[in-house]
C-alpha cells in the first residue's frame, strides 16, 4: 500500500513538472534607439582629460583628477531616402533625423521549473531600413570635403538580430502578476537624462560633442551607479549580445571610399571583431546588451528596455592611458524601447 501510495505520489509529481515547463513568444515592436547615439571614446581619456562613460569609471589618471562630462553625440539615424543621408551633410539638431524602428519576437523559457531565477530569453529583432551617419575621426584637421571632419552613411534595409538564449540575472515578482527580469549583471541602468531638460534622456542630441572636452561638464543628471559597457576594462556590467545579418547593405564617405566600410566606428556585413581587435570595423551585432523585461501572468511580455553598445579599440596616448591586451578602450551605444503587441 505505501509503495503505490509513493508511486503515485510520483506520477503527480511529473504531471505538475511537465504542466510548468512552457515557453512563451511575445511578438514585439518599437524602436532600435533613439534618432542618435551616445559615445564614449578613448580619445575624451588621453587628449581632453575627461571621463566620459555612462557611469563614474576614471576619476583620476596619475593623479590627474578628471572631470566627468558623461557620454558625447556622434552617430545619427535618418529615413533611406532623407536628403540627407549624404556624407556631405553635417547633421544639426531638429533636421529629419529619426528612431529606426525594430520588430520581431521574443521568447520566455522558465526552463523547466516553476522558480523565475533560472527564466531564459530569446529571439529575434529586426531593424530597419535606416542610414546611420557617422564622424569617423574627431580631428578635424584630416577633414573630408570642404574640411569638415571624415564622415561615413551607412543605409540597410534590415538588420537582422538573432539573440541566443539567454539565462536572466534577477527576476522580481511584479503588479501584473508577472515578472521584472532584467539581463545585467550589475544591474540595470537608471536612465541618465539632461539637468536643462529631464526628458531628454540617454542617447541625447544635446548631449555634449567629444571636442567640447571638459566644457561638457555638467550636463547629465548622473554618473550612473551602473554601466552599460561590457568589457572589464570598461565598466564590466556584462549583458549579452546578438549576431547579425545586415541586408540590402550601402556605405558611402566622403573621402573617397578611404573609411567605408573600414573605420572601427563604421557598421558592415562582416563578422564581429574580437575585443582589442586594431583597425577593424564592427560587424552589425550587439557586442553587449543589457535588457529589463516585464512580463504579465500569463507569460507574454509587456514591455523590454535594452542598453546597448559596439565596444571597440582606438590606439593612441602614453601608456598608462591603455588598457590591457584584448580589452576595448571606446564604445558607441545607445537605448532600445519595445511592446508587446
Amino acid at each position: 500500500m505505501n509503495s503505490r501510495l509513493i508511486v503515485s505520489a510520483g506520477m503527480c509529481f511529473l504531471v505538475v513538472s511537465a504542466a510548468v515547463a512552457r515557453e512563451v513568444s511575445t511578438e514585439v515592436q518599437g524602436t532600435f534607439n533613439n534618432s542618435q547615439e551616445n559615445a564614449c571614446i578613448h580619445v575624451s581619456k588621453f587628449f581632453y582629460l575627461t571621463d566620459c562613460f555612462y557611469s563614474r569609471q576614471n576619476e583620476e589618471v596619475v593623479g590627474q583628477k578628471l572631470p566627468w562630462t558623461g557620454p558625447t553625440v556622434n552617430p545619427v539615424y535618418y529615413p533611406v531616402d532623407s536628403v540627407h543621408v549624404d556624407p556631405t551633410y553635417v547633421p544639426v539638431v531638429g533636421d529629419d533625423r529619426f528612431a529606426p524602428p525594430m520588430e520581431g519576437a521574443l521568447v520566455i523559457d522558465d526552463n523547466d521549473t516553476a522558480a523565475p531565477e533560472d527564466d531564459r530569453i530569446s529571439g529575434t529583432l529586426v531593424v530597419g531600413p535606416a542610414a546611420r551617419s557617422v564622424v569617423v575621426n574627431v580631428n578635424e584637421l584630416a577633414g573630408g570635403t570642404g574640411g569638415e571632419p571624415p564622415r561615413a552613411v551607412m543605409t540597410w534595409d534590415a538588420i537582422t538580430h538573432t539573440l541566443e538564449s539567454t539565462p536572466f540575472d534577477r527576476a522580481t515578482e511584479n503588479s501584473l502578476g508577472g515578472y521584472d527580469y532584467e539581463v545585467a549583471s550589475k544591474g540595470f541602468p537608471g536612465r541618465l537624462c539632461l539637468l536643462s531638460d529631464p526628458e531628454d534622456c540617454y542617447p541625447s542630441a544635446k548631449a555634449g560633442k567629444t571636442t567640447d572636452g571638459q566644457n561638457a561638464e555638467g550636463r547629465w543628471n548622473g554618473p550612473a551607479t551602473f554601466g552599460v559597457t561590457g568589457d572589464t576594462e570598461l565598466e564590466g556590467n556584462v549583458g549579452t549580445h546578438t549576431t547579425a545579418v545586415i541586408s540590402g547593405y550601402r556605405c558611402v564617405d566622403n573621402r573617397g571610399d578611404i573609411t567605408c566600410p573600414a573605420h572601427n566606428v563604421v557598421w558592415s556585413s562582416g563578422a564581429e571583431p574580437g575585443r582589442g581587435s586594431r583597425n577593424q570595423n564592427e560587424g552589425p551585432g550587439l557586442d553587449n546588451l543589457l535588457l529589463k523585461v516585464v512580463t504579465q501572468k500569463d507569460g507574454k511580455i509587456v514591455s523590454v528596455e535594452g542598453y546597448w553598445t559596439n565596444e571597440y579599440y582606438i590606439a593612441g596616448g602614453p601608456g598608462f592611458f591603455q588598457v590591457k591586451d584584448g580589452h576595448d578602450n571606446s564604445y558607441q551605444g545607445g537605448f532600445m524601447q519595445l511592446r508587446g503587441l
